[in-house]
C-alpha cells in the first residue's frame, strides 16, 4: 500500500472515531439537558417550597409552591435577601441553621415564622448544600399553621380535660362534704330518741332536727337528679297559666322565719296586678326557693335581700337582690355551669352543690324564659334576674275544693328488701291504725297476699329475682287480686320509670325517700 493509501486509512479511521466521540457528546448532552429537565420540574412542581440560597445568603432560585406560600413572583423573589422573608427575632435561628448546615452534612431543620404579604406564618424550614465547586443551600419549607392549630386544639382539648377532671374531683370533695354534714346530727338525733323519754323537750328537739336535715338530705339528691334530668332532656313540665306574684308572695312568706333568723331584712315590691305566666306551678316554687335560699346563704347578718316584681305589656321580670359576698367577674361567665361555686372557706358555710343556679336556669329556659346574674365584684352583692313571657289570666271557676278524704284502716302488704326500710314503714303503718304484712321478695309476697287479701301494696322495685315490675304484672294476672291498689316505692323515678311501671299495671308511683303523709294520702 502506498503512502497516499495508509494516509487515507488513518484520516478516515479518525474520522470515524470523532463521529463517535461526537456521537457519545452528543448524547451525554441529551442525557444532561434530560437530567436536568428532570431536576427542573422535580424543583419547580414539587409537593414542598424550595429556595436555593448562594452564599451571600442572596435567593438564586424559587420553585412554584415556595412563592405561592410566600405570597410574591418567581421573578420578585429571586435576588432578595433570605433574611428579609423571616421575622426579624429568628433570624438567629435562621443563621444558626445555615451556618450548621455548612460546616456538617446531612439535613438540618427547624422551625421560623415567614412572611407572606406582610403576615406571618410558621413554617418548618430544612436546610443542605448542594454542589461543590459553586456550593449552594437549599432550604426546603412548608406551611405547618393547620398543624399548628391541630396542635393548640389538642391542648386545649387537653387542658379542659384536665379542667374537668379536677372539677369533679373538686365536686366529689363537697359531696363528701355536705352529705356528712346532715348525717351528723341525724346520728346523734337518733342516740337521744333512743334514751330520752318520749314526748320530752329532748325528744322533740331530737325528732326536729332529724326531719330537718333528712329534708336538707333529699333537696341535695333532688338537685343532683334534676340538673341529670336537665341535661338529658327529661324533664317534663305541666305548664298552665300561673300568677307569679302569688307564687313569690308564698315563697317569700315560707322563707321569712329564716331570713329573721338570720338576721337578714327581707322586702318586696311587688305589683298589685296580676302577672300570669305559662309555667309549671311546682317547678316555678322551685326556682323561687333555690334563688331565695342562694341570697339567705351568702348574705351576711344585717344585710338586705329585695325581691321585686314588674311588668310590661309581653313580660314578668322578678329580680332578687342581695347585699351579700358578690362574685368576682371571671366566675360570674361560668356560675351557671353544674358544681360551679364561688370559692368559700373551709369550714364551708355556705354549703350547697353548685347546682342550684344550674338548675334555675335550665328550668327558666324550659318554659321560655331566661335567667341573668349581675354583681359588681367581690363584697358588692348580687342581683338575680328572672323574666317570662307573659300570658292571658285564667277564667276564675267558682266552686269549692273538694274535701279530703275520710282516713280509714287498711289491710297494707309491703314487699322490700331492706329490711329497715320494710320495718319502719311497717311500724309507721300500724301507728296509724293499718294492718301490715311485710315480705322480702315477690314470690312471698304473691304467696302472703292470697291468703292476707290486701287493699293496698306498696312494692319496692329492685327486688332480687322477681323484680316490682313482674310482681305487678303477676298481680294483675290474678282475678282474686286485681282490685288491689298497687304502689310501686323505688329510687328510680325518670319518666321512663313512671311508664315502666304504669305499663306493668302499677296505679301510684312513689320516689324513695317517700313522706308518711303521701303515703297516707294515698291509703285515703
Amino acid at each position: 500500500m502506498s503512502h497516499e493509501s495508509e494516509l487515507l486509512h488513518d484520516l478516515q479511521v479518525h474520522q470515524l472515531e470523532l463521529e463517535m466521540q461526537n456521537e457519545e457528546l452528543q448524547s451525554a448532552r441529551r442525557e444532561s439537558e434530560q437530567a436536568l429537565r428532570r431536576y427542573t420540574e422535580l424543583f419547580d412542581f414539587a409537593p414542598i417550597g424550595y429556595l436555593s440560597i448562594r452564599a451571600d445568603h442572596v435567593i438564586a432560585s424559587v420553585n412554584h409552591l415556595g412563592a405561592e406560600l410566600l405570597g410574591s413572583a418567581r421573578a420578585l423573589l429571586q435576588g432578595r435577601r433570605i433574611e428579609q422573608l423571616v421575622a426579624p427575632e429568628h433570624h438567629i435561628a435562621l443563621r444558626n441553621l445555615l451556618v450548621s448546615a455548612e460546616i456538617s452534612p446531612g439535613r438540618k431543620s427547624g422551625e421560623l415564622e415567614l412572611f407572606r404579604n406582610g403576615t406571618r406564618f410558621p413554617a418548618r424550614v430544612s436546610a443542605a448544600v448542594m454542589g461543590h465547586s459553586d456550593p449552594q443551600i437549599l432550604l426546603a419549607f412548608e406551611d405547618i399553621s393547620e398543624r399548628r392549630q391541630r396542635e393548640q386544639k389538642l391542648q386545649s382539648t387537653e387542658q379542659a380535660l384536665r379542667e374537668a377532671d379536677r372539677r369533679k374531683d373538686e365536686f366529689l370533695a363537697v359531696l363528701s362534704h355536705e352529705l356528712r354534714n346532715p348525717l351528723a346530727p341525724i346520728r346523734q338525733g337518733v342516740f337521744l330518741l333512743a334514751r330520752a323519754a318520749a314526748n320530752s323537750e329532748v325528744a322533740q328537739r331530737a325528732q326536729l332536727i332529724v326531719e330537718r336535715q333528712v329534708s336538707h338530705l333529699t333537696r341535695l339528691v333532688d338537685e343532683l337528679l334534676d340538673v341529670a334530668r336537665i341535661a338529658r332532656g327529661k324533664v317534663h313540665l305541666q305548664l298552665h297559666p300561673v300568677e307569679l306574684g302569688s307564687v313569690l308572695r308564698q315563697s317569700m312568706d315560707d322563707h321569712r322565719p329564716s331570713f329573721d333568723a338570720a338576721g337578714i331584712e327581707l322586702v318586696s315590691h311587688i305589683a298589685s296586678e296580676p302577672c300570669c305566666v305559662r309555667a309549671d306551678s311546682v317547678r316555678m316554687t322551685q326556682i323561687l326557693s333555690n334563688v331565695l335560699s342562694n341570697a339567705l346563704k351568702f348574705t351576711p347578718r344585717g344585710g338586705h335581700v329585695e325581691v321585686a316584681l314588674e311588668q310590661t305589656s309581653d313580660a314578668c321580670t322578678l329580680s332578687v337582690s342581695d347585699t351579700g359576698v358578690g362574685v368576682s367577674p371571671e366566675m360570674l361567665e361560668r356560675i351557671f355551669e353544674p358544681f360551679a361555686q364561688a370559692p368559700q372557706t373551709l369550714d364551708r358555710a355556705g354549703g350547697g352543690l353548685g347546682l342550684g343556679l344550674a338548675m334555675v336556669k335550665g328550668l327558666v329556659e324550659l318554659q321560655g324564659g331566661q335567667v341573668s346574674l349581675h354583681s359588681r365584684g367581690i363584697g358588692h352583692g348580687m342581683r338575680v334576674v328572672i323574666t317570662l313571657p307573659r300570658c292571658a289570666a285564667p277564667d276564675r271557676e267558682e266552686g269549692t275544693s273538694p274535701a279530703p278524704a275520710p282516713r280509714r284502716a287498711r289491710r297494707v302488704l309491703v314487699i322490700e328488701d331492706n329490711l329497715d326500710a320494710a320495718e319502719m314503714l311497717q311500724i309507721s303503718l300500724r301507728m296509724s291504725g293499718h294492718e301490715v304484712r311485710s315480705a322480702q321478695d315477690g314470690p312471698t309476697g304473691l304467696e302472703l297476699a292470697t291468703d292476707f287479701s290486701p287493699d293496698v301494696v306498696i312494692c319496692d322495685i329492685g327486688l332480687p329475682g322477681m323484680d316490682g315490675y313482674a310482681v305487678a304484672r303477676a298481680f294483675r294476672s290474678r282475678r282474686s287480686l286485681e282490685h288491689v291498689l298497687l304502689v310501686a316505692l323505688s329510687g328510680y323515678a325518670q319518666p321512663e320509670d313512671l311508664r315502666r311501671a304504669r305499663e306493668a299495671g302499677f296505679d301510684q308511683h312513689l320516689a324513695k325517700p317517700a313522706s308518711l303523709d303521701m303515703i297516707e294520702h294515698l291509703l285515703a
